[in-house]
Parts: C-alpha cells; structure tokens; sequence
C-alpha cells in the first residue's frame, strides 16, 4: 500500500509541474514561447523545460519538480541546467542544512544556503569521494592512468584543464563515457608542457580521440608522438581495460517501444497534440486500430489514407503504405538514416530510461524530431497535393504566444479586414499611415506590434524597406488566404 501510495504521489507531482506550466503558456501555445513571455528567453521550448526538470530531479520523488518549475518562471532567470545543478547540490548536502524545506527558499537563497553547506565539507573529503570515482590502471615515478567513472573523479583528475568533461553543468562527461571509456593520462614531472595531461577517449567501435590541457583534439601525427613517449605497460593497461569494458546501454526492444508509442497516443493530451497534423495538403487525423496499426486520413479528402505504423513487424524503420495515391502505391519506407539524427539518435528514445526520467520524454522525442517530421515530408509531396485537391500554404508565427489564425473571410470592422483592405487599395503605406488614414488617430507607439508580425508572417503581407520607412504590399499568400488554402501550423 505505501508503495502504491509512493508511485501516485509521484505521478502526480509530475501530472502538477507540466500542468503549472501549462496553464501559464496556454494550450494554444505549448510547448513553446517566443521572446517577452513572462521573461523566459526567446524560442523557449518549455514543455521541454519541464521534461528536463522531470528527468534530472535527484529526489527520486519528483518532490523539487515543482520548485523547480515556479522558480524557473517568476524568480531566477537562470538556465533550467543551472538550476537542477543547483538543486542537486541542495540534495546533496541536505544533511548539512538546517532548513530542509526547498519551498521556502527562492533561487538566491537556496544558492547561499548550499554554499554555505558545502563549505562544510574538507578539501581531504571531497578528494577521498573523487578518488573513489575513478579506477586507477597505472602508475609509476611519472605516469599515472586513470578512468574517471564519476563526474566528481573527472572533476579532480582533471584539475587544471579545459576539458568539457570537467564541466557540472553540460553533461558532456555522461554523453563521452556513454559512447566509450574515458581515460586521463598524467605526466607528474610536468615536462611535456600543454601536454601533461591528455584526455583519451575510445569509444565502443575502437576509435581514439586524444585531447591536450587546453582541450584541442590532437591530430594523428601528435597521437602518435604522445603515444611513443608513454610506457608500453599504460599504453597496454588502456587495450586490456577496453577490452573487458562493455557498453552500459540496455535498450529495450522496438515492440517495447511501440507499446510505449500506443499507450501515449492514447492519452487525452497527445490526441489533442500529436493524433492530428497540418501539413501542405491540409489537416491529417490518426486512428490507431486494435492491432497497432496506424492509420492517418486526410481531413480535407477522406478518401485518401496513409498507414504509417513506427517499427512495424519489429523492423527498425517506418513505411509509408497507401493504395490511394498514384506512384506511390510501392510504397515508402524510411530506415535508420531518418531513425537516426545529429540531435537525436536511436539510444535516445530506446535506451532504457534512467531513474528520474518522466516516462513520456522518449516518446515525446521520437514524436517530435522523427515522426512528426517524415509525415509532413510524405504529405506535403506533390503526388499527395495533387490527389487531395488542394494545395495549403502553411505558416508559423515568430512567437508562440501570439494566437492570430487569419481564418478567410475575416471578420467584418476587424482589424485584419481593414488593414487586408487598405493595404490592396493603398500599397506601399506604412502601419502608421493606416492608423492616421482608417482609423483616424496617430498610431501609439509599438501598438498591435504583434498583429502586423503575424499578419506578416503569414505571408498575407509583405513588409518591405523603401528609404527610411517600411510599408506593406499584399504578400505571396494572399490568394491562399482568400481561397481558403493557408494553414498556420
């Protein structure tokens, strides 16, 4: 029963932290903001925020999350990395601080108190817990070898250097030793200079990168140089450790993943996220059916369908099946290269989750970055356009927050429909000649900055310079609008 009563908990303050969030950005505009909303930066992805407060919340409860999120928001104007570094640091050493009640503090004071705490700790201390974090593999009067397997071994061992691998706050020491080990050769005698102290890094597929004091990746020559120097025995003990080493990855299987992607699109917030896209051809709705196969129909022809299931039969890729549009009835079928992308690669959605992860980050990710991506780029082809009947122009706004739509016919005494009207009778005026011409008072300055930006960003307008001034012509989507055909997605 307390087990049960732990886990709800838990879910709950999760289902809590992306709901606070939520209502403060609006349906209409998760998971991003743009600049001047409540100060967070400019193209803030703050559904991602939260999955990265989700993820790195050390308490194992999600019991900071919440802290976390407000204070992200109204107080610190801090990086999200910055403030889970933070409160790591505050779990940590909790044991050393009076008043254990994160709420109570905002950023500013919880970052006095955790100095303070950590103050407390002895130099010999925290080199006895580094030291405890790293396998020594050689040494003699000179050379020593180690492999730092903590981020606190790195942090020591690599005293003195610009490694990124010695950072708290990028996570590069993770990302290298995920890839392959990581080991530290250090000259004690110093007499190699910038030298003294390489980074080497092997990754599972046997290639080595070395890297000197100042962080530069020495080329193949210098390799070999460095490498001639170093005893024969260090040069063995970095083979034969590699050797024993295995990678630490537990990827579940693609039908595990699968079952992860269908349990989520089963969710009220992904139907109303993800189980619907617009797209060139226009809106696409999914249904997936009692087997798991995924079907997406066009909205504007309902006749026209896709299958588009994710690792189908267990094969790592994802095909395109349809009998309704002509060329394309063999088939598309995309395979690890669209799987795998520079920012997102397959160990990332299938790796097994570390503790502390929220469940759903995986699944978002792969949605996001790989699958949302190859609907539209099968959608908008031209086979599909012309089957469908029409042919959208889509645009997005350059913020987030703004919630203009531009539907056609606008509103009559609109602002859209006067501006549309004015702008097709009088082009090449300015904004501030339409306020003064049709509505009969000088414009305020910076008023309704955001309409013309979307008005202009829909492409129903266009803004261009002519000497000092900038004034607006009907823009490349007029037609579309009028006809029905622009989609903001």
């Amino acid at each position: 029963m307390i087990k049960m009563y732990n886990i709800l908990l838990t879910e709950g303050r999760i289902e809590d932290g992306y709901a606070y969030m939520r209502r403060l950005v609006g349906d209409e505009n998760w998971p991003d903001t743009k600049p001047g909303f409540l100060g967070i930066g400019a193209g803030t992805n703050v559904e991602g925020v939260v999955d990265h407060f989700v993820r790195e919340d050390p308490s194992g409860n999600h019991k900071y999350l919440m802290w976390l999120v407000k204070t992200f928001v109204n107080d610190s104007g801090f990086s999200p990395a910055m403030m889970t570094d933070l409160v790591k640091k505050f779990h940590t050493n909790i044991d050393r601080i009076e008043n254990k009640d994160i709420n109570s503090y905002n950023y500013d004071e919880l970052k006095k108190v955790v100095e303070e705490a950590e103050s407390r700790v002895t130099r010999s201390q925290k080199e006895k817990e580094a030291k405890k974090g790293a396998v020594k593999l050689y040494e003699d009067g000179r050379w020593l070898l180690v492999k730092p397997e903590t981020l606190e071994a790195s942090c020591y061992y690599g005293a003195g250097t610009q490694w990124c691998t010695t950072s708290r706050n990028d996570g590069h020491f993770a990302s290298y030793t995920k890839q392959g080990p990581l080991y530290y050769i250090i000259d004690k005698s110093r007499e190699l200079g910038r030298f003294y102290k390489i980074a080497l890094h092997k990754n599972w597929e046997g290639h080595e990168e070395m890297y000197d004091e100042e962080d530069n990746r020495l080329d193949r020559d210098i390799m070999d140089a460095v490498s001639t120097i170093l005893p024969h025995k260090l040069m063995g003990a970095i083979h034969n450790d590699w050797e024993d080493s295995e990678p630490k990855i537990e990827r579940r299987s693609l039908s595990e993943f699968q079952d992860m992607l269908k349990e989520f699109m089963q969710t009220r917030s992904a139907a109303k996220n993800f189980s619907t896209i617009s797209t060139e051809s226009g809106k696409w709705s999914l249904e997936i059916s009692d087997n798991g196969i995924w079907y997406w129909t066009s909205l504007e022809n309902p006749e026209v369908e896709f299958q588009a299931t994710p690792f189908l039969d267990n094969q790592l890729e994802i095909p395109f099946y349809t009998d309704d549009v002509p060329g394309m009835e063999e088939g598309l079928t995309f395979g690890e290269d669209y799987l795998e992308r520079p920012a997102v690669s397959l160990n990332d959605y299938l790796d097994d989750n570390p503790t502390g992860r929220h469940h759903d980050y995986q699944v978002r990710m792969f949605l996001y970055q790989i699958y949302n991506p190859l609907l539209k780029k099968v959608f908008n082809d031209e086979r599909v356009k012309e089957v469908i009947g029409k042919n959208f122009s889509t645009w997005s706004p350059g913020s987030w927050v703004s919630s203009y739509t531009f539907k056609y016919p606008p509103r009559p005494g609109s602002m859209t429909q006067r501006f549309v009207d004015y702008v097709k009778k009088n082009p090449g005026k300015t904004a501030n000649q339409f306020y003064q011409d049709v509505l009969g008072y000088p414009r305020p300055r910076g008023h309704n900055n955001m309409f013309f930006a979307a008005i202009k960003d829909a492409g129903i307008v266009e803004l261009n310079r002519r000497g000092r001034q900038f004034v607006y012509t009907l823009g490349p989507n007029h037609e579309k609008w009028k006809a029905g055909l622009l989609r903001k997605v």
